[in-house]
């Protein structure tokens, strides 16, 4: 048996995830499907093209961004292991005593938390799922959804254990203790380590995506702030981290935006930052065309979400800090070796992987090419099955054993069937062998299969006002911001640059965006203009300025738990809009 399947066999025995874990996918991958038929037509095509042109020109775009970073007092440090970027990291956090660490999967990759622990240093996960993962100690399950595999109760045993005094396993009260132990940590911390979504190489920007709120408190509040990023985590240009940003977070949870879309330029007055790129094998795969292209993954996830085998088994059963079928493609790239060579097996080669993922990932061939390299060397089947891949190449290498072989299976197939199919009342059965003499016309087949055509999705019964103002009210009423004509006494009044009618998001640009005072208003009040609201993210290019960006799309949340979204993590929960033009 294989490591993947005897992990896989515990897990299933110990946890049954496919009871969690089957209609929260079911729902969420139907749900991003209509969310990305919302938005334009092209944009899987356009994220494909800003994805694949940035892997094409890595270097280049590199020696670029470390231009630009320098430019803005940032510093560029470049780590060809995994052992040498916990190294870069750890001289930058020389003499830090308390560090905030919001999700990361390259700090996963690249084991930073447990390296630093081991250092003295006092690391706390900030993220709400990975701070329920990192006290099970099993790690993440999920790229986007870490603690996916746990539901309410079991989240609630584990907050107890490490001293949580909890007497319910509601997900908002869970959420809320958590939200509050990372708020007291923030208030004595020495930095802050984050990851990026993407390195934006023409102006030196970093573009991180979030839904809580932690970010926003780690690239505000410590007078440290360390980005940890791959090698293939950027872009050319804003337009490309926009046509980026228009799928992932529709493909990952099903939004239109995270609530907060930090596009960081220049670090706030008193704050250090610096960049560590990891490539930890990520050369040596751009340098394989049959796989260079895994390179474009964003992490939405989208994926696994479809992965019929990650819904039965989870992604704890891979037993790599990459699961699904990315886990299974890119695992055995960045760690050759037996561990994880079993992995591209853990598929039903069906297909959902390639079909759901929004930059045009072979996943599925990649996964056919790698189970043939495992098999080349050594590491794939065993001896049984090896030899029955024999048998049957040796049968089917000439016509004539070709059809021997054909006559052998349908004698075989008729009379397996006659034992083993129920009484006739029951023949109806889909789940029985079917008759072998049954005429199976592929046309037919095909024309019963489901319709896979993209269309643009309304609500019933919704009909889209006529401008983009009152398409911006829609879309982000339906978030919990409400509309007034005023803005309230007290609360926090910010002019916005733009908005996004098709999003209901609000883009704040200036230099810096004060995210201290964001995070600390009990209530925040947004001037819109009329005229600059956008159908479209990809229409903020122009508003962007040239500098510190933030893109609001609602109050923060999270729904780490059971999917449960629980609103107002870090930040106020009470945002208004107030739509006119800017006074003269």
């Amino acid at each position: 048996m294989t490591a993947f399947r005897d992990r896989a066999r515990r897990e299933i025995a110990a946890e049954h995830p496919s009871a969690t874990l089957q209609p929260i996918m079911r729902k969420l991958v139907e749900d991003s499907r209509a969310m990305l038929a919302r938005g334009p037509g092209d944009a899987r095509a356009r994220a494909t093209a800003a994805r694949a042109a940035a892997v094409e020109n890595l270097e280049a775009l590199h020696r670029q961004h470390r231009e630009q970073l320098a430019l803005r007092g940032v510093g560029y440090h470049r780590a060809a292991t995994a052992a040498e970027a916990v190294e870069i990291v750890r001289r930058l956090l020389a003499g830090a005593r308390r560090v905030a660490k919001s999700k990361s999967m390259v700090a996963e990759e690249i084991g930073l938390t447990h390296a630093l622990r081991a250092d003295g240093i006092d690391v706390l996960e900030t993220d709400i799922g990975e701070y329920i993962v990192d006290l099970e100690g099993r790690g993440p399950s999920h790229i986007t959804a870490p603690a996916i595999h746990l539901n309410r109760s079991r989240i609630r045993d584990i907050l107890r254990r490490a001293g949580a005094s909890l007497d319910t396993d509601d997900p908002v009260v869970l959420s809320q203790h958590i939200r509050d132990v990372v708020g007291r940590f923030f208030e004595d911390c020495d930095a802050a380590i984050t990851g990026a979504n993407m390195l934006i190489a023409g102006s030196g920007r970093i573009a991180i995506v979030e839904n809580e709120g932690n970010v926003a408190l780690g690239v505000s509040h410590p007078r440290r702030h360390i980005v940890v990023t791959g090698l293939e985590k950027i872009v050319a240009d804003e337009a490309a981290a926009l046509a980026v940003l228009q799928v992932l977070a529709p493909s990952a949870t099903a939004q239109p935006l995270t609530a907060f879309t930090h596009i960081l330029g220049s670090p706030p007055p008193g704050q250090e930052r610096h960049v560590v790129v990891v490539d930890n094998g990520r050369s040596r795969i751009l340098a394989d065309p049959r796989y260079r292209d895994v390179l474009r993954c964003i992490r939405c996830g989208a994926c696994m979400n479809a992965c019929p085998v990650y819904r039965s088994v989870s992604g704890i059963a891979y037993g790599s800090r990459y699961m699904g079928p990315i886990g299974a493609v890119l695992s055995p790239l960045l760690w050759p070796g037996r561990e994880y060579a079993d992995l591209p097996f853990a598929s039903s080669l069906c297909g959902a992987c390639t079909e759901a993922c929004p930059v045009g990932i072979p996943l599925h061939r990649m996964l056919l090419d790698l189970r043939a390299d495992a098999v080349r060397r050594g590491l794939g089947a065993g001896r049984a099955e090896r030899v029955a891949w024999q048998a049957w190449a040796a049968a089917f290498s000439l016509p004539v054993g070709a059809r021997a072989a054909s006559a052998f299976a349908r004698i075989a197939l008729r009379g397996a069937g006659r034992l083993l199919r129920p009484p006739a009342p029951n023949r109806a059965d889909p789940r029985v062998l079917p008759e072998p003499a049954e005429p199976h016309d592929p046309a037919l087949l095909q024309a019963a299969g489901p319709d896979r055509t993209e269309r643009t999705v309304i609500a019933p019964g919704e009909v889209l006002p006529p401008t983009p103002a009152e398409r911006f009210r829609l879309r982000a009423g339906a978030l919990g911001v409400a509309f007034a004509e005023a803005p309230a006494p007290g609360s926090l009044v910010l002019q916005a640059a733009a908005a996004v009618a098709g999003t209901g998001s609000v883009l704040l640009a200036g230099s810096p965006v004060d995210r201290r005072a964001l995070l600390a208003a009990q209530a925040v009040t947004l001037l819109v203009d009329p005229a600059a609201v956008v159908e479209h993210p990809a229409g903020l290019e122009p508003f962007l300025g040239g500098d510190d960006a933030l893109v609001l799309t609602g109050p923060s949340r999270t729904a780490d738990i059971e999917k449960v979204i629980v609103r107002g993590i870090h930040g106020s929960q009470d945002y208004a809009v107030v739509l006119r033009p800017p006074l003269a």
